[in-house]
């Protein structure tokens, strides 16, 4: 005699899990626009939330790229330890650092002197000396999404650890490419960067007692 055999017809009609309907599209974001403010390390009061308003000593970078501005993470060295047999039974990595990288347009101040690590002359020469950056800046980004809701990160202690080429013709724009490595601030902002506005959804709130 064969076995026999049940068969299982699936249900079509079968409702959609709740988990699967609790999808929020108000948390999905695109940057539309925002800035940039570069100021020398130490010299400006840091943020203290995304309703910071910039002054007239913070030097605006003005028009950048259409990337957009870009913040990556450098993890540290990693140290990683094996049991008998070889396998890795713990990894752990070192800090590390982050950047931030851009492509400022305008022939302006605060792009030159960032980028050429030097500062403009009262007869606006610039006389480099060494192609080391040294100097160490204080900067800020906002970015305002699709539903008008800013993005505000504050880096208190960064220096260019990169640079893109500058091309000197007819078919590229003339640009200042940087990229910042970050380092921890002083003491009134002790932290590699502070951001606000990254996570829209409200926190829940605890009831009392």
């Amino acid at each position: 005699m064969s076995p026999t055999h049940t068969h299982i017809k699936e249900d079509a009609s079968m409702a959609t899990p709740e988990y699967m309907q609790t999808n929020n599209t108000d948390l999905v974001r695109l940057v539309k626009n925002g800035a940039i403010f570069i100021r020398k390390a130490g010299s400006a009061t840091a943020p203290t939330g995304v309703n910071w308003t910039p002054t007239e000593d913070d030097g605006r970078l003005g028009y950048y790229s259409d990337a957009g501005f870009t913040l990556s993470a450098v993890p540290g060295d990693e140290t990683t330890i094996a049991a008998h047999n070889g396998d890795s039974v713990f990894a752990e990595f070192a800090p590390g650092y982050w950047t931030l990288t851009f492509s400022g347009l305008e022939a302006n101040a605060q792009n030159a002197e960032a980028y050429f690590d030097t500062e403009v002359a009262a007869d606006g020469s610039l006389e480099v000396t060494s192609a080391a950056a040294s100097r160490r800046y204080d900067i800020v980004t906002v970015g305002l999404d699709q539903n008008d809701a800013l993005v505000l990160v504050h880096y208190p202690n960064v220096q260019i650890n990169a640079r893109e080429d500058m091309a000197f013709n007819r078919t590229t724009l003339l640009a200042y490419g940087m990229t910042f490595r970050t380092f921890a601030g002083a003491a009134d902002a002790p932290y590699h960067f502070k951001a606000w506005g990254f996570v829209q959804e409200q926190p829940e709130t605890t009831p009392e007692g």
